[in-house]
Order: structure tokens, then C-alpha cells, then sequence
């Protein structure tokens, strides 16, 4: 007489571990790439904030103290970004122009200290008008 053992082959067993492994691959992949996505958005997040802070900050100095800075600094509170900022005079019609005017356009630049985030920048005018 016969027994019959009831249970899996081995070869369907292989085949699930195969299709169990595809599948988290690509699991872990999708959670790599989430991972990578959210530094991202902290990165951009973080220079749109400092981005206004120091619009701000350049606003509430006095028109005359506003100089030009071509060479970036580094946040104190956030050493991983830095700035710089441009800035050249305009006539009434917003034009550039070399001499000293009552207007002032600032072009202000933020960036991650690593090179693969693009900088955020962003152009304002300040004026000493009365």
C-alpha cells in the first residue's frame, strides 16, 4: 500500500523564492528611490526658506549698507548652505545702469554645498525712495 506525502516540490518551491525575490528587489528599489526623493525636497525646502529669510534680511538693511557679494558664505545656522548675492543700480526705467541711482537690483543666490542640488535664486528690487 501507498502512502502519499502531501507538500511542495522543490521546484515550486524555487520558483516562489524567485518571484518573492523579484518582488522585493523591487520593493527595496521603490524605497531607495522615496529616500532619495525626500532629501531632495528637504534640500529645496530648506534654500526656499533661508531663500525669503535672506530677503528679508536684505530688505531691513539700510539701502546704503547693501554691497555687493559675489562670493558665497555659508549660513551659521545651516552650514551646508550658502549664499551670494548681486547687486547693480537701475534708472527710473529699470534699466542697469553703472552709476549710483535710488534703486538697487539684488539677484540672491542659495546653494546645497553639494553641487548635484541646483542653487534656488531669485531677483528683488530695493529702493531708497521718498
Amino acid at each position: 500500500m501507498k502512502h502519499l506525502i502531501k507538500g511542495f516540490a522543490l521546484v515550486e518551491v524555487v520558483i516562489v523564492i524567485v518571484l518573492l525575490s523579484g518582488s522585493l528587489i523591487v520593493f527595496l528599489e521603490a524605497l531607495s528611490q522615496a529616500k532619495s526623493l525626500q532629501i531632495k525636497s528637504e534640500i529645496i525646502t530648506t534654500q526656499s526658506i533661508l531663500l525669503h529669510d535672506k530677503i528679508n534680511d536684505l530688505r531691513s538693511i539700510n539701502f546704503n549698507d547693501i554691497n555687493q557679494q559675489i562670493n558665497y558664505i555659508n549660513f551659521s545656522a545651516y552650514p551646508d548652505y550658502s549664499f551670494s548675492f548681486n547687486v547693480q543700480f537701475l534708472n527710473d526705467d529699470l534699466d542697469i545702469v553703472s552709476g549710483v541711482t535710488n534703486m538697487k537690483k539684488i539677484d540672491l543666490s542659495i546653494r546645497h554645498n553639494n553641487d548635484s542640488y541646483p542653487a534656488l535664486s531669485e531677483s528683488f528690487i530695493v529702493s531708497n525712495l521718498k
